[in-house]
């Protein structure tokens, strides 16, 4: 009898350090996911029926060559503040195939903890066009291969949440045709910041 009670005990005693085992890894791993998940897209909510109309006829296709994607963080420590580059989708991308509620992942990330995000910035490539009347033409932007294009976000991220933040880049409004035929791009993106 004294041996089926001992057995029992000894049971019951791996069985309560099994649990505690399994409580201190699951604390380690809620540490460990103690991060933010932060998606970047591209959208364009101002619907054209596939043209961007102006004043003298119609867009048909307005390409933006993405070839990186940053955050400013602000931080109460200047070592955790300033750019830092996303994991960033690199391409052209043409917007009149974001309208109409399509979107498209342009650059993602993890934060290891709460951020401010005051500014998001895209760094363009040399293929910037648009298509006019059947013809391609290309796109100055000023500063966008350079500086980039810098949008304000002001966004506060917190730990153990993900995060979307949508660039609704309104073509119609950013596409300017000079006098002399060319064509520059003059950003108008509007942010939003969805947390999921």
């Amino acid at each position: 009898m004294k041996i089926v009670k001992n057995k029992f005990v000894i049971i019951f005693i791996i069985l309560t350090l099994l649990a505690l085992i399994y409580s201190g890894c699951k604390k380690e791993e809620s540490q460990v996911n103690g991060t933010i998940s932060l998606k970047v897209f591209l959208i364009n909510s101002v619907s054209t029926k596939g043209a961007y109309i102006y004043a003298n006829g119609a867009y048909e296709s307005v390409n933006i060559d993405i070839q990186k994607v940053s955050i400013h963080i602000s931080s109460d420590t200047a070592a955790n503040s300033g750019w830092f580059d996303l994991e960033t989708n690199t391409g052209i991308y043409d917007l009149l195939d974001y309208e109409a509620g399509n979107d498209t992942l342009i650059a993602f990330d993890t934060l290891l903890q709460p951020q401010n995000i005051s500014q998001i910035r895209l760094l363009l490539g040399n293929n910037n066009t648009v298509v006019d009347g059947g013809e391609t033409y290309d796109l100055e932007t000023p500063s966008g291969q350079t500086s980039g294009l810098k949008i304000q976000v002001h966004a506060d991220l917190q730990a153990d949440f993900a995060y979307k933040i949508l660039l609704d880049f309104d073509a119609e409004k950013s596409i300017i045709k000079t006098g002399n035929g060319k064509y520059k791009l003059k950003p108008v993106i509007n942010t939003t910041v969805e947390q999921q």
